[in-house]
């Protein structure tokens, strides 16, 4: 299936260049954020988190460690919360060319600034189904923003089966879509755990980083049937073993996500 980006509204925004107040959060040890289940089990809903981050940004690894303890969180729970960590690139020219960073997910970030009346993008920024936004490194708000999210039912079921083919360090996905589809998008996600990497210029500079559900290739597929495949290339530094794929449907005007799935 021929893939294609569907058309966004960009607005070209000052990035908030926070200060390092909430940098000593980051050198705590990874906590439980505690996120009560649904009363249905499974759990009815799902909740895509996403984060706008930069190893340029010193206010950033305090929410990179709220990212990383959604995850283990959804893992010891297992609930479907699936993190998502974007890597903008409007940093890249103050002193450290962020590794992971792509001018898509900048587009995506200001993508979301048009669609919710917004001025401004900033770092670290939390998206959760691409409804509510908040300060990245609010572990409060992160935790009350997922379990509502994790209350409200999800309108489309997604099937995926991933086959790779380790000569070539291809992926295809393929996936199969229930539920209301029509003139929604589906994205897929490859998303890598990388180990940590020192920093040595920039606001960070001298800081050893970690990072959860780093996406380092995305897919936005314009759905014309309820079943398809997509292609991925593994990038040279991504491990084999180290990558997971995570898919969610969007609506392309409010870019609510109204269903999701990882494998």
């Amino acid at each position: 299936m021929k893939t294609r980006l569907p058309s966004f509204a960009v607005i070209l925004a000052a990035a908030t260049l926070a200060g390092g107040a909430a940098m000593a959060l980051a050198q705590k040890e990874m906590q439980s954020l505690d996120i009560e289940p649904a009363e249905t089990d499974p759990p009815v809903g799902i909740a895509i988190v996403e984060l706008y981050t930069s190893q340029g940004c010193s206010s950033c690894p305090s929410a990179d460690l709220v990212l990383r303890e959604l995850k283990a969180t959804a893992a010891e729970s297992k609930l479907p919360i699936y993190p998502l960590s974007f890597h903008v690139d409007y940093w890249n020219n103050l002193g450290w060319p962020d590794p992971y960073s792509e001018d898509l997910f900048t587009r995506r970030q200001r993508a979301y600034a048009t669609a919710m009346g917004s001025q401004r993008v900033y770092t670290p920024q939390m998206i959760v189904n691409g409804r509510v936004e908040f300060v990245g490194s609010d572990r409060a708000k992160a935790r009350k923003v997922v379990e509502h999210a994790l209350k409200q039912k999800a309108e489309v079921e997604i099937e995926l089966n991933v086959k790779p083919d380790s000569p070539m360090r291809q992926v295809t996905v393929a996936y199969r879509l229930k539920g209301p589809i029509e003139g929604r998008y589906l994205n897929i996600a490859l998303v890598d755990n990388p180990a940590a990497n020192e920093v040595p210029n920039g606001e960070n500079a001298g800081r050893t980083l970690q990072h959860a559900n780093v996406v380092r290739a995305l897919r936005p597929v314009a759905i014309a049937n309820a079943e398809g495949s997509v292609e991925f290339e593994l990038p040279e530094d991504v491990a084999e073993a180290a990558w997971q794929v995570v898919a969610f449907v969007q609506d392309p005007q409010t870019l609510a996500i109204v269903g999701a799935t990882a494998k």
